[in-house]
């Protein structure tokens, strides 16, 4: 099994945190990225050494995708697991507050794929989306449409860098992160999501970074401009009569 370099963004915690484990229990070497503090990332750094570097950075300037890469050489595999989720409905929405949501989420992962796709003679990228970018999400607009952008960036680079470097999507429903704890602490809100899921439950984000593992694969050498939702079938129509 050949040992990668791999690049996770968003990597101090929640899905990005999961996706930093799988990949260094597959054997490679993986660059974290985390934007205020490590947090959960110092239990594997003891665990696997020099197979974690862990790099401080932040995102929401395209000078921070460009210093993030500029201590790399050649790279395998981006995951772009940064993002950031708020409120803001449409009647008071702020210009402050859609252009973070934007650079944080969308701009970045432009800025990401850009500094990766020279570093990569061959390898995969695979982007962390939302089901709130297929079906939209009320009050968090700025949130959906930030997600929604993603899908054409990647079928676009999947066709742009193709043959060699892969571009997939996987696009999580609600999962139990520190991002959306708050929310499904709200009284009665889990059990109200959950209603609307038909495998009935809140994804952990091992399962979102099992998905992201399998299309990092070489082994799915045959997939590109794909998107997995990982929502435990809430996309799904409801059923009617």
């Amino acid at each position: 099994m050949s040992r990668r370099v791999v690049v996770i963004t968003g990597a101090a915690s929640g899905i990005g945190l999961a996706c930093v484990q799988a990949f260094l229990e597959r054997g490679d070497r993986v660059v974290a990225h985390y934007r205020s503090a490590p947090k959960g990332l110092a239990p594997l750094a003891r665990q696997f050494g020099g197979q974690l570097k862990m790099v401080q950075g932040d995102l929401a300037s395209e000078q921070g995708c460009v210093e993030l890469f500029a201590q790399l050489g050649e790279v395998d595999v981006l995951v772009h697991s940064a993002g950031i989720w708020a409120a803001a409905p449409i009647r008071s929405l702020q210009a402050s507050e859609l252009e973070t949501m934007f650079r944080v989420n969308t701009f970045s992962a432009y800025f990401l794929a850009r500094e990766a796709a020279s570093r990569m003679a061959q390898g995969s990228m695979v982007f962390i989306g939302s089901t709130a970018g297929q079906r939209g999400e009320p009050g968090h607009s700025h949130y959906a449409g930030s997600k929604a952008a993603l899908w054409g960036l990647v079928q676009s680079l999947a066709q742009e860098l193709a043959p060699n470097i892969r571009v997939n999507l996987v696009s999580p429903g609600w999962v139990r992160t520190p991002m959306a704890e708050p929310a499904l602490a709200e009284a009665g809100r889990e059990a109200r999501i959950i209603a609307g899921i038909p495998l009935r439950r809140i994804a952990e984000p091992e399962d979102v970074a099992a998905v992201v593992l399998f299309l990092a694969d070489p082994a799915q050498r045959h997939l590109t401009g794909v998107d997995v939702p990982v929502s435990g079938g809430a996309l799904l129509p409801l059923p009617r009569g």
